[in-house]
C-alpha cells in the first residue's frame, strides 16, 4: 500500500488565479515553443544583476517558506541532486548514488574537494547533520517545506568522509528527487536545536554565490563563489534587493531598479511595449483539470466521461480564459518532464465522435429540448462545481458548459465561496468540479489516483488495481529506464479511465531587462535555473 506520508510531498491546491505573445516574448525550453535566437554574441565577464526579493521572516533555507527567497537562496546552497530542465536528478553535491540492495536506500558517493564558503571542506557530516535537523522540522512555526522528504529518512550512516548511506522506511518512499533539500554546515552550529533559534541568519553554503554584504531591509549583497566546483557564472555580483512584494518587484523592474521580475498575472503582454524588457514564458507546475465524481452514476459510466472528454474544446479555454498562456496536456505529467509520454495524446474537439458515443449509450433527444434523455426518461443533467474567487475557473466552468450544450448535456455551474467548495468536494457533495494541483517535483500520482486514498485526496472515488499497482511500481523503481516505463503505463491508464479529464498546466513568465543576455531559461523549480549562462551588457550597447 502506499504510504500516506506521499501527502506531504504533493500540495492540494485550488488556485484563485494567461496572453498572445508580444513582439519581445520569447519561449523557452520550459515553456511551448522554441526560444528565439537573439543575435549572437560572446558572453562578457562583469556588471551585476539586481534580483528582487519579496519581504520575508526567514532566511534559513531550512525554514523558510517564502518563494523568493527559495529562488534566491539556490544561489548560495547546493542540495545533493539538483534537477535538469527535464525534471530529471542530476550530480550535485553527490556525484553519484546508488540504491541499496532491498531497495529502501541509498548510498551516496559526495563530491570531494568541495568547500564552504569560510573555506571548512564540506563532508558526509554536513549532510548527516542537514537531515538530523530536518526531522526536527515536522509541526508548527519549525515545520520545514522540506519535512516531508525527511520523514521517510529512517536512518542516515557515515561511510567515509565522502560517502553516506541514507535509509528510508519503505521503497516507496525512496525517490532521488526527495534530495533536493540544500545542505547546511554542521561547523556553524552545536547541535540542531540551535538551528532553529536563528531563523534570519543567512548562513554560508557551498553555492555558486556567497554572501558579501547584508544591509538590513534594503539588500543582500552576493560575490561569486571563486572556489566553487562547477562553472563560475560570467556575472560576478548579484543584490538581493528587497522589495515589499511581487507587484513592487515588476515596478522596479520598469522603473530599472532590478534586472528580473516574476510575472504576477496573466496580462504580461503589456511589457512586451516597453522595448527596454523582455518576457520568458515557462510552463509551472500549476495543474488544471476537470474531476469525475465515480460515486454517481452518470459519471461512474465510462460513455459521459469519454463523450465529455471529446466535447471540450481546451484551446479555446486557454484562449479565453487565461489569454494564451497555458500548455495544454492529457496527463498530469509536466509536459517537459523526463517522464512524459509524448505519446499519450488521444483527446481533441471531436463533436460527431462525442455525439456517437452518447447515441450508442442510448442517449437521445426524444422531445427536441435540445437536451439528451435516457431509455427512463432523465435527462443528461449534470452540476459542475467551482470556487467563485478564481476568476480564470469561474469563466472556464461557463465555458465548458456552453461547450458540452453542443452534445445536448445540460451542465448548471454552481459557484460557491472556497469553504463551500472544499467542505462539498470531500463530502463527496459533487457530480464534476474544477480544481487543481501544484505538483511536486517529485513525481508521484498516488495521492490522486490509488484506491488507498479513497476519501481523502483521491476525492473522486477512482478505484483500479491496475493503476494501484502501477503507481506502487513507479515509486519502488530505482532504474530510470524502468521508472519511465511505469509512467508510460500510468499516463495510458489514465487517459483510458479518464478519472479527471486533463486540461493544461498554467503558465507563467519572468520579465527580464533587455541588457540581460545569454540563455535566460526559467524553470518552475528555479526561475534563476541558467543563470550561470546570464551575462550582462552595458545597457548604452
Amino acid at each position: 500500500m502506499i504510504c500516506r506520508k506521499k501527502n506531504i510531498c504533493i500540495i492540494l491546491i485550488f488556485l484563485l488565479s494567461m496572453v498572445i505573445a508580444g513582439c519581445n516574448q520569447l519561449k523557452g525550453e520550459g515553456g511551448n515553443p522554441e526560444q528565439v535566437p537573439e543575435e549572437k554574441r560572446k558572453p562578457v565577464v562583469g556588471g551585476e544583476l539586481a534580483l528582487p526579493i519579496t519581504q520575508f521572516d526567514i532566511l534559513n533555507p531550512i525554514l523558510n517558506k517564502n518563494e523568493s527567497v527559495y529562488f534566491f537562496n539556490t544561489l548560495i546552497y547546493d542540495s545533493l541532486i539538483q534537477l535538469d530542465g527535464k525534471l530529471q536528478a542530476q550530480p550535485a553535491l553527490a556525484t553519484e548514488w546508488t540504491p541499496t540492495e532491498d531497495g529502501a536506500g541509498w548510498i551516496f558517493q559526495l563530491r570531494s574537494n568541495v568547500f564552504w564558503h569560510d573555506g571548512q571542506p564540506f563532508t558526509a557530516e554536513d549532510v548527516k547533520f542537514t537531515i538530523d535537523t530536518l526531522k526536527l522540522s515536522t509541526t508548527g512555526t519549525n515545520r520545514s517545506i522540506y519535512s516531508g522528504f525527511a520523514k521517510g529518512i529512517k536512518n542516515t550512516k557515515i561511510l567515509s568522509e565522502n560517502r553516506i548511506l541514507i535509509e528510508m522506511d519503505s521503497p516507496v518512499n525512496s525517490a532521488i528527487e526527495i534530495f533536493q533539500f540544500p545542505i547546511i554546515p554542521k561547523h556553524k552550529f552545536r547541535n540542531s536545536e540551535e538551528v532553529y533559534k536563528a531563523p534570519k541568519d543567512l548562513l554560508v553554503g557551498t553555492g555558486r554565490y556567497k554572501v558579501a554584504a547584508y544591509m538590513g531591509s534594503q539588500y543582500i549583497k552576493l560575490a561569486i563563489n571563486e572556489g566553487y566546483w562547477e562553472k563560475k557564472p560570467y556575472v560576478p555580483t548579484i543584490i538581493g534587493k528587497i522589495v515589499p512584494d511581487y507587484a513592487a518587484a515588476l515596478t522596479s523592474v520598469e522603473a530599472n531598479e532590478a534586472s528580473v521580475a516574476k510575472a504576477t498575472d496573466f496580462d504580461w503582454e503589456k511589457y512586451s511595449e516597453d522595448k527596454t524588457l523582455k518576457i520568458y514564458e515557462y510552463t509551472t507546475l500549476e495543474y488544471e483539470f476537470l474531476s469525475f465524481n465515480f460515486n454517481k452514476e452518470l459519471l461512474a459510466d465510462k460513455n459521459i466521461r469519454t463523450a465529455i472528454a471529446y466535447s471540450i474544446d481546451r484551446p479555446a479555454l486557454v484562449n479565453e480564459a487565461y489569454l494564451g498562456h497555458a500548455t495544454i496536456t492529457d496527463t498530469p505529467v509536466h509536459p517537459h518532464s523526463w517522464l512524459y509520454d509524448e505519446s499519450a495524446k488521444k483527446y481533441g474537439k471531436e463533436i460527431e465522435k462525442a455525439k456517437k458515443i452518447l447515441e450508442d449509450a442510448n442517449w437521445r433527444d426524444e422531445n427536441k429540448d435540445g437536451i439528451l434523455e435516457n431509455e427512463g426518461g432523465k435527462r443528461l443533467t449534470l452540476h459542475l462545481l467551482v470556487n467563485h474567487e478564481n476568476p480564470q475557473r469561474v469563466e472556464t466552468a461557463d465555458l465548458i458548459a456552453s461547450q458540452l450544450k453542443e452534445i445536448g448535456m445540460e451542465v448548471i455551474v454552481e459557484k460557491v465561496n472556497w469553504e463551500e467548495y472544499q467542505y462539498r468536494l470531500f463530502a463527496n457533495r459533487f457530480d464534476m468540479a474544477l480544481g487543481g494541483w501544484k505538483l511536486s517535483t517529485v513525481p508521484d500520482l498516488s495521492f490522486a489516483l490509488h484506491s488507498a486514498y479513497k476519501g481523502s485526496t483521491n476525492f473522486t472515488g477512482y478505484a483500479h488495481p491496475e493503476m494501484d499497482r502501477l503507481l506502487v511500481e513507479a515509486a519502488m523503481a530505482k532504474s530510470p529506464e524502468v521508472r519511465k516505463q511505469k509512467y508510460r503505463e500510468i499516463q495510458k491508464r489514465f487517459i483510458e479511465d479518464l478519472p479527471y479529464f486533463s486540461l493544461f498546466f498554467k503558465n507563467s513568465a519572468l520579465i527580464v531587462k533587455d541588457y540581460v543576455k545569454g540563455n535566460v531559461d526559467p524553470r518552475p523549480y528555479n526561475i534563476y535555473y541558467s543563470i550561470d549562462q546570464w551575462y550582462v551588457l552595458d545597457e548604452a550597447e
